[in-house]
């Protein structure tokens, strides 16, 4: 009904006649009734000023209408005229007549009406008498420009761009953008007059024309930027609340002022940059969204010697509580490799995941959910690590091709994009979604951006955390491109400017260390055999965050059980084996077999023997070795049945029945001790011993159930205590 047609009147005759009456009759009739209301309040209507105000509407209306008809024939303007008259005339009378009496009858209603309706075939009259004047009229409108569209038509002919009509204006968050009629330059050659453009407005910052390509050639939007998001802090929001993998995920604000979203789901990311750009500011943001995820397991490569992950396993080192006093027992990471050695073994394990995921695939493709997240493999320093180790090359190579279905995703940070830093174009071809950020030189956007160098100067980014995004939307044929953003701040400073020690890293990491899910158990089962099960426990493997904070070994979860061969104080023998003293490592007794002097003193008498192969069974070091582990074998079996004699002596009663539980229930038992007070919940215990949080439950219920242990009710935070701590 409200649509323009081709006559240019903006509402069609054939409803214009009908519509019109009734809502001149509405008007009228809503008039009335607000003089009714003000007599039931008691006021006292000035009735003569409102007769004498009608019967000057009904002269100005009349007069105008015969001033506005000039032009037209004589009887065509009496008619126009005749016919104003009439119908205010009659909207007087009955607004006059309701001011004396009262309009609340149906009387008055029927009266208004009976008046629209006898007046409708006059008014269809009227208007077609006047449709040449309506269609000139709104022709005139709609040619009409604003100085705004004019002085920009101007500026586009003094840059060079010819026939360019500027049509609608629509308002963006950042400022607004022009819908542009392309005749004569096409979108190629308009890209490159944007500075010219910049120049001739002459009230525009550097780089805030940005042009938008259509499906159809001819046409194009011109996004005109008033703010300077570039120049701005944008904070990381303090939410922390759960988020999913399977949606966008914010990073930031683009020039425009709609949001930087990501979808981090099957998608490969590389973010470049020199140092000082602000990489390892995006690194946190990123880490920051995606510990948000009910659905979507970290694990980093941090070659930086940790400075990055350490920051985020800090909370669960110093034994911190969260916000509502429970100890964090888990690393927000879930695997956190800092050497070449560790980052191989994690990057063939991150291919074994999605071997085995596409495996046990029907087909199609998965989509994370918490019993079966995402992998994201993150990625510090890369260059580090591609640039000198063939084996990682090989393993990410064919994780990042093999991994997309099975959603194990890798995000790679770097300094240059170059093939070595990115692992070589096998790698570097596979990318989705590239970041860049300022480098010092423009040339260095030809590696980071290669089909749009023309367009892209990433040496002009302004400050830290300016960015240039493509993806796969603006990458595709009539696409924006790359496009201009600020990242969202995360302050990675040790100190804050007083001097007061900073953790505002530490603190989201408080904030969401319970959101994350565990690795799926056959996903465990495929990283295995790369070390998967201790690379918590074991101390060589975590010594750099160990060093870095002045820690023992982090307790929880993954806090593996000492076996130290070195007996405590006081003389009683420590350890994951309880009483018993453990058995030193077989290489421990091959070095001292190896490294023993022909004057040492030993229990057996050691005759020259034959030359001998070092690697055969004949080697007389060898033989003494295994004899002397067989000897140690035999001291702890007698240990053993020495304590289990005196335990029976003791208490009268004979020792629990080993095969009343698995055999890695005493290993828990034992763990759960050492945890004192604060128990152990099933989770921990299941990543510690390495098997699914079902059979471990089970598991634990029996041995409550037996007396062994006691359980701690208390919602999520349940945990198992022994006996001795209850």
């Amino acid at each position: 009904m409200l649509s323009r047609p081709r006559n240019h009147e903006p509402i069609p005759w054939r409803h214009g006649v009908v519509s019109t009456p009734l809502f001149t009759g509405a008007t009228v009739y809503l008039g009335g009734l607000g003089l009714g209301l003000a007599q039931d309040a008691g006021a006292t209507l000035p009735l003569g000023w409102i007769g004498l105000g009608s019967l000057t509407g009904i002269a100005a209306a009349s007069a105008s209408r015969w001033i506005r008809t000039r032009g037209q024939t004589r009887h065509r303007r009496w008619f126009h005229t005749g016919f104003t008259a009439t119908w205010t005339t009659a909207a007087y009378a009955w607004i006059n007549w309701s001011a004396h009496n009262t309009p609340w009858t149906m009387a008055s209603a029927a009266a208004v009406a009976a008046g629209a309706a006898a007046l409708t075939p006059f008014y269809a009259i009227d208007r077609g008498l006047r449709a040449d004047q309506i269609a000139d009229q709104w022709a005139h409108e709609a040619g009409a420009k604003n100085a705004d569209t004019v002085e920009w038509e101007k500026t586009f002919e003094d840059a060079g761009a010819r026939g360019i009509q500027v049509g609608k204006t629509v308002p963006t968050r950042g400022g607004y953008k022009l819908h542009l009629r392309l005749n004569q330059t096409p979108v190629k050659q308009l890209h490159q007059l944007l500075p010219m453009l910049e120049v001739r407005k002459g009230d525009l910052r550097t780089g805030s024309l940005r042009l938008e390509p259509t499906p159809i050639a001819s046409e194009a939007w011109l996004h005109v930027t008033t703010r300077d998001v570039l120049a701005e802090s944008l904070t990381l929001p303090p939410d922390d609340h759960p988020l999913t993998i399977n949606e966008p995920l914010t990073l930031g604000m683009l020039e425009s002022g709609e949001p930087i979203e990501i979808l981090f789901r099957q998608n490969s990311i590389l973010v470049a940059g020199k140092k000082g750009s602000g990489k390892s500011v995006l690194l946190h943001v990123m880490t920051a969204v995606l510990t948000r995820c009910t659905d979507a397991v970290i694990w980093m490569i941090d070659l930086a010697e940790g400075n990055a992950a350490k920051r985020w396993l800090r909370p669960w080192v110093e034994e911190c509580k969260d916000r509502d006093g429970n100890l964090i027992d888990r690393p927000i990471l879930d695997w956190v490799a800092t050497t070449h050695e560790e980052a191989v073994r994690l990057l063939n394990a991150a291919l074994a995941v999605a071997e085995g995921r596409s495996g046990r695939m029907k087909g199609g493709k998965i989509r994370p959910k918490p019993e079966e997240p995402a992998l994201i493999v993150l990625s510090d320093e890369n260059a580090d690590l591609m640039a000198w180790n063939a084996q990682a090359i090989q393993s990410k190579t064919r994780g990042v091709k093999k991994g997309r279905k099975a959603a194990v995703d890798y995000i790679d940070f770097v300094q240059r994009g170059t093939g070595p830093n990115t692992g070589g174009g096998e790698i570097d071809s596979q990318y989705d979604t590239v970041i860049g950020m300022r480098f010092a030189k423009k040339g260095e956007g030809q590696f980071v951006f290669p089909d749009h160098y023309g367009q892209v100067d990433l040496s002009q980014l302004p400050g830290s955390g300016a960015i240039y995004i493509l993806d796969e939307e603006r990458r595709k044929a009539g696409g924006l491109g790359p496009e201009r953003g600020k990242v969202h701040f995360a302050n990675d400073e040790d100190e804050n400017p007083d001097g007061s020690p900073c953790r505002d890293i530490e603190d989201l990491s408080v904030a969401r260390w319970d959101i994350r899910p565990d690795l799926d158990a056959a996903s465990q089962s495929d990283a295995a055999p790369y070390g998967y099960a201790d690379r918590w426990s074991d101390p060589q493997r975590i010594g750099w965050l160990l060093d870095v904070l002045n820690r023992p070994n982090p307790h929880g979860e993954s806090t593996p059980v000492t076996t130290s061969a070195e007996p405590a104080a006081g003389g009683a023998a420590t350890g994951g084996l309880g009483s018993l003293t453990p058995m030193r490592p077989m290489e421990y007794y091959v070095d001292k077999a190896k490294n023993q002097s022909p004057d040492s003193d030993t229990e057996h008498e050691r005759q020259p023997q034959p030359a001998a192969s070092a690697d055969t069974p004949d080697n007389p070091q060898i033989a003494q070795a295994i004899a002397d582990v067989l000897a140690e074998v035999e001291r702890i079996t007698e240990e053993a049945a020495e304590n289990t004699g005196s335990e029976t002596t003791a208490t009268g009663q004979e020792p629990a029945d080993s095969s009343a539980g698995p055999e890695w229930l005493t290993t828990a038992i034992d763990a759960i001790e050492s945890a004192g007070a604060m128990g152990m919940k099933p989770a921990a215990i299941a990543e510690m011993v390495g098997r699914d949080r079902k059979t471990v439950r089970a598991a634990l219920k029996a041995a409550a159930d037996r007396g062994e242990l006691i359980y701690r009710e208390n919602g999520p935070h349940s945990v198992y205590v022994h006996p001795d701590h209850a």
